[in-house]
């Protein structure tokens, strides 16, 4: 063949991990359908390096290392000025401090991890473990020093608005004409004219719609996370086409399904994890209940302003039953449930880190707006002067969530008890009695253990130093064995009690009180009082006020304004919690958001390709009363939506990134789309819902010291193993083993709010494609099935095969390959590992880990 080599493949080239997959004859189909390059692509950071450094490197750098090394320190330290670009780029007498992109070549990074042959900084004490990744982070992405907030507003001048005109985001809501349209066949209704009045403007045309089982795949995944089934897809196939699509899209929509799919989708916005602390795992027992509550929103269509109210101040609104008070407080696990530094020794420091992550994530994730950023500063860029920061930070210093300490310097998260349903307490009255009998067997055990090792130690000082080797081997082993039989007795104490429900939720403090302004950040650098209040950069006419006191029953109480805070959140006025929501659910259905800066709606976002569109939206979000599922059902009846996702060079060459929508966005397979999709394919899909599933329940499973941690080594119970993924405990870390696709298909940090995730495409991706313990054992399962369907043949049980995993029947080409493959293979390792191996390389091939 012209051009072949026979050279070895280059090290940690696609060819080389090709060349590791197992068995030669399978290689032939996952080299066809593999797809996954070897190459890196860039992703996309969860804060943008503008945002990661207003908001946490000046910050630090102003407070730990300006005092010696900026232009107004009294004396410059080794000639080293960290205040400006110049500064850091010429570096001190030692040479560079900073090498852009090598963070462990950088002296700043080794001076701040106390490395060796660099002098240790801060001289005053260790930055936390958090502050030195954030440094690590801003270098790693280049350690980009933004120009004065003057040149950059000026350097993107699109981004301003016209003299005396509010910017976009924060001016009112206005109903938009409707656009005029030369093609009246296309358009379904308005979304659709929106989007080809601006193609038919460009002289573009919209795509062809998709093919009927590429679309209800489409839907199913979009809608449930699920791919459709061959029954599905039958139905789906018969009457005309938006019938079809209508009767789908309602089936969907009223599927536990999508509550599933959809609440995924929250969470990353809420930073919920079944761990504690930062890079610690300390298990939270109770933080499913939050997760439990979204699933339940979202399948319920709870109105989205009032799914907003709850979860800021649900604890503190009415209520008209227990059933009722014990929902709105849990909801308030979204600012609860947080990346807490339990151990920060500095509680006022930890406190108003506590305070800014809250801030920040309503901020970013109700109003597009990076509030955070005026924790030090007036807002370089947004109308946020940090007085109203701080007004904002005086109504959660008023709030409880943090309570105590756990031991020593750990702090302990607030928990509240839930009204207790009488069926939880008849449960829990027969579940002591098992309690009672396995804590006093541990007991037992322990004790027995205790006294074998006290016997063996006496033993061993009898003996003096003439005592055995083998006596104090002994010795050894049994201590061990009596520490395990004490953490054990502990963990069932702790971890395996009945008690009552009870929540990470947020509680009033008994006397709230206004805040002052921290000067630089600084909380013990203390400036001005500001009363507590809202944001001015959405002008609400009459401006909202905030009450001290709120009346309960026939009573006063004070009050930390969390009450107001909801009311100004989903007041109809307020015009950025309707177009942020409403442009995430385009983004999720879309692959791209009107505005693609989804957590940021400010100055420095990305402005919306249409503007006009996206106010209908969020028009259309709120007169629905404000349904989700009202307002995913319009726009995936959609003409739009429906589109095909065929290239065109044409239309490509004009709007190469697809802003105008002329075809429908190709797009990979969430992390836990691909591991439920699997899963539901092969059959091996559990559906229960809800509950704890975090793996405590086994000996061994938490290390009972202050505080208690998860075992290393923990695996998911054979009756969650094959749970859907939204179901799964997420860690702070790095996810569980059991669930290691998390780890490496983008599953977000629950460190941060991100709205969008990264999307990369690295070696060990296609390395766990092939190689994957969960995509062998789940292919050999589907294999299994699909010989166990009495009265077909191969190629019928091939084409079975495509419908599931695929949505689509197999060409006749297709067919034949895979019949011969399955047959030559048979011949040389049996049936149901031909099969086995024909199963893998479907799931490893581009068109079943992509949506089109």
């Amino acid at each position: 063949m012209a051009g072949r080599s026979d050279r070895q493949p280059t090290v940690g080239s696609a060819q080389w991990y090709y060349n590791l997959s197992a068995g030669d004859s399978v290689r032939r189909l996952i080299r066809r359908c593999l797809p996954i390059a070897a190459t890196v692509m860039g992703c996309l950071q969860a804060q943008s390096p503008q945002e990661l450094f207003e908001s946490k490197i000046r910050p630090l750098l102003a407070e730990n290392c300006y005092a010696c090394h900026s232009s107004r320190a009294a004396t410059v330290y080794g000639e080293l000025l960290l205040d400006s670009a110049a500064g850091l780029s010429r570096g001190g007498r030692s040479g560079a401090a900073v090498l852009p992109g090598d963070p462990d070549g950088s002296r700043l990074i080794r001076a701040v991890r106390h490395a060796e042959g660099v002098a240790a900084m801060p001289p005053t004490g260790r930055l936390s473990d958090r502050q030195v990744e954030d440094l690590a982070t801003w270098v790693r992405g280049g350690a980009r020093w933004p120009a004065g907030s003057t040149e950059a507003a000026n350097s993107r001048p699109e981004q301003q608005p016209a003299a005396g005109a509010p910017h976009w985001a924060w001016a009112p809501l206005e109903d938009p004409p409707v656009p005029e349209v030369l093609d009246h066949s296309w358009p379904r209704g308005m979304i659709d004219r929106f989007v080809l009045a601006r193609l038919e403007g460009r002289g573009l045309a919209p795509a062809g719609p998709a093919d009927r089982g590429a679309l209800l795949r489409r839907i199913a995944l979009d809608l449930t996370g699920l791919p459709p089934t061959a029954e599905q897809l039958e139905e789906f196939g018969a009457g005309p086409l938006p019938e079809a699509v209508e009767r789908a899209v309602g089936s969907l929509l009223a599927s536990p399904a999508f509550g599933e799919r959809w609440a995924r989708h929250w969470l990353d916005l809420a930073g919920y994890a079944d761990t504690l602390g930062l890079g610690r795992r300390i298990p939270s027992l109770h933080a499913w209940r939050y997760r439990d509550y979204v699933i339940g929103a979202f399948n319920s269509d709870k109105p989205y302003d009032q799914f907003v109210r709850e979860q800021v101040a649900g604890d503190v609104l009415e209520s008209a039953s227990d059933a009722q008070q014990r929902e709105q407080v849990v909801a308030t696990g979204f600012l609860a449930i947080g990346p807490w530094a339990l151990v920060d020794q500095d509680k006022e420091q930890l406190r108003m880190d506590v305070i800014d992550h809250q801030i920040d994530t309503i901020g970013r994730a109700l109003l597009g707006v990076t509030v955070g950023c005026a924790r030090c500063h007036d807002h370089k860029f947004d109308p946020v002067p940090q007085s109203e920061y701080y007004a904002l930070a005086g109504i959660f210093r008023s709030t409880r969530t943090l309570n105590g300490r756990m031991s020593g310097v750990f702090s302990d998260v607030n928990l509240v008890q839930l009204p207790e349903t009488a069926d939880e307490l008849r449960m829990r009255s027969s579940r002591m009695l098992e309690w009672e009998r396995s804590y006093s067997a541990a007991l037992d055990e322990q004790r027995s253990a205790e006294d074998r090792a006290s016997a063996l130690a006496a033993d061993a000082e009898g003996g003096g130093e003439e005592a055995g080797e083998d006596v104090k081997k002994r010795l050894a082993d049994a201590r061990s064995a009596a520490r395990s039989a004490k953490n054990e007795t502990l963990r069932i104490l702790h971890y395996r009690k009945p008690n009552p429900p009870a929540a990470l939720a947020l509680a009033d403090e008994p006397d709230p009180a206004d805040a002052r302004i921290c000067l630089g950040g600084n909380p013990h650098a203390l400036g001005q009082v500001v009363r507590r209040g809202f944001l001015s950069l959405v002008p609400l006419d009459p401006r909202p006020k905030l009450a001290n006191r709120r009346l309960i029953g026939i009573g006063f109480q004070k009050s930390s304004g969390r009450l107001e805070l909801a009311e100004w959140l989903s007041e109809p006025g307020n015009p950025l919690p309707a177009r942020v929501m409403a442009n995430r659910v385009w983004h999720h259905l879309l692959g791209r958001g009107i505005v693609p800066s989804v957590d940021n709606f400010g100055i420095l976002g990305e402005r919306p390709s249409h503007p006009e569109l996206l106010d209908y939206l969020a028009l259309r979000l709120q007169r629905s009363g404000w349904s989700v599922k009202a307002l995913i059902r319009e726009i995936v009846l959609s003409s739009t939506y429906s589109q095909s996702a065929a290239h065109r060079d044409a239309e490509a060459a004009q709007d190469p990134e697809n802003l105008l929508l002329w075809r429908a966005n190709r797009r990979r397979l969430e992390a836990e789309t691909i591991r439920d999709a699997v899963l539901h394919v092969s059959g091996s899909l559990d559906f229960r819902a809800g509950g704890p599933t975090l793996p405590i329940g086994s000996r061994g499973s938490v290390q009972m010291g202050q505080p208690p941690l998860l075992s290393g080594n923990l695996e998911l119970p054979a009756e969650v193993r094959n749970r859907r993924t939204v179901y799964l405990p997420v860690l702070r870390k790095s996810q569980l083993s059991d669930v290691d696709v998390l780890n490496l298909f983008d599953f977000p940090d629950p460190n941060e709010v991100q709205g969008r995730r990264d999307v990369t495409t690295v070696p060990t991706q296609a390395l766990y494609l092939m190689n994957s313990p969960f995509l062998l054992r789940q292919a050999r399962a589907t294999a299994q099935g699909l010989l166990a369907v009495p009265g077909i043949d191969d190629e019928a049980r091939v084409r079975l095969l495509f419908k599931k995993a695929l949505s689509r029947p197999a060409s006749d080409d297709e067919t034949a390959q895979a019949v011969e493959f399955l047959r030559d293979t048979g011949v040389a390792l049996g049936r149901e590992e031909a099969w086995a191996r024909y199963c893998h390389a479907v799931f490893a091939s581009s068109e079943f880990l992509f949506r089109t």
